[in-house]
């Protein structure tokens, strides 16, 4: 039967490619009707194909999953890979079920909050590690609300030389991941677990020995990430100047 309909497939994903490069993917026909197959069927390929460990597709659904970089989810740059992600749900475009551009490793987190996300128009195409690089610019920023207790509020701030497409999309991005609540959460552990060690370098050497330290640790995480959490954390505490001068304490 699937080999009847390969030609299907291969459409359907051409067409992706294509309104992918242009930002284009919301004009994609959603909930075809006049396949030559019922949808529910389309959709089962990808379990009964592909996830089914048994099955020869299964070599193609691992490839897939061990493609990301270091194991961590492209989509929050944060947890570990546990899926695969429907970039287009497949329940909803059906033909895309098993197409290789369609699936993306992800965290099981990831997954599940995007859901049946489908975009309605180009700035609600969150991004796509195989077609977005968004990594040679820095766009996340964190500003500190609070200090006692240290409260963090993440956001993007995108270069201004990036188009104005490409600035909403990455903050749809961001917030369709709840990215600002993962990354804080995660900022102000980190903060707690150093906070005693920064108390010290500021009692023994004070704000200027501080700010040097900071900036130290902001510059060596700077070089292994650009965008992560940890480089916008330590880039707003060696810029903060209440902070260098000791009022986290």
């Amino acid at each position: 039967m699937i080999l009847t309909i390969v030609n299907l497939f291969q459409v359907a994903e051409n067409d992706f490619d294509s309104k992918k490069n242009t930002n284009d993917l919301y004009q994609i026909q959603k909930n075809p009707t006049n396949l030559p197959i019922t949808a529910n069927t389309l959709q089962n390929f990808y379990t009964s194909k592909m996830v089914n460990k048994k099955n020869p597709g299964r070599i193609h659904y691992d490839a897939i999953f061990s493609s990301a970089p270091r194991g961590i989810c492209p989509l929050c740059a944060q947890r570990i890979v546990t899926t695969l992600d429907h970039y287009l749900p497949k329940s909803v475009y059906p033909t895309l079920s098993v197409s290789p551009l369609n699936l993306i490793p992800s965290c099981t987190d990831c997954n599940k909050r995007k859901l049946v996300n489908t975009p309605n128009n180009s700035n609600e195409e969150t991004l796509h590690p195989y077609y977005d690089d968004v990594e040679n610019d820095k766009w996340l920023k964190v500003r500190i609300v609070t200090f006692n207790p240290m409260v963090l509020s993440y956001f993007v701030d995108a270069p201004t030389s990036w188009s104005q497409n490409l600035q909403e999309r990455v903050k749809h991005h961001f917030n369709s991941f709840g990215l600002d609540n993962l990354y804080s959460t995660h900022a102000i552990e980190d903060f707690e677990n150093h906070k005693k060690l920064l108390e010290k370098v500021f009692q023994n050497g004070g704000s200027h020995i501080l700010k040097d330290h900071l900036k130290d640790m902001y510059l060596s995480r700077l070089e292994y990430h650009v965008n992560s959490w940890q480089t916008a954390l330590y880039e707003e505490f060696f810029n903060n100047q209440d902070f260098c001068n000791g009022k986290f304490i």
